[in-house]
């Protein structure tokens, strides 16, 4: 996955947070991509020191007090 996808799947993860948190996260994982990207490595293996996005979001949330399977709930919910 390359910095791109990574920061817009992370995004979309990160949608009960407000505006300006969300924003704060990206742009730090942004330039931990880049950073690594200047110290030799890949987009690619940058993002995969980071692990599973599913947790990576996951404690991103829990941080924040927010329980990541209530989005899960949510969205089943609405769609039935």
């Amino acid at each position: 996955m390359n910095k791109r996808k990574f920061l817009k799947e992370l995004e979309k993860r990160l949608i009960l947070l407000e505006e300006t948190e969300k924003q704060d996260i990206l742009n730090e994982y942004k330039d931990i991509i880049e950073e690594k990207v200047k110290r030799g490595k890949t987009e690619e293996e940058a993002i995969a020191d980071f692990g599973s996005i599913d947790e990576l979001s996951k404690e991103i949330l829990k941080a924040y007090k927010i329980n990541s399977e209530y989005l899960k709930d949510k969205q089943s919910t609405s769609s039935d």
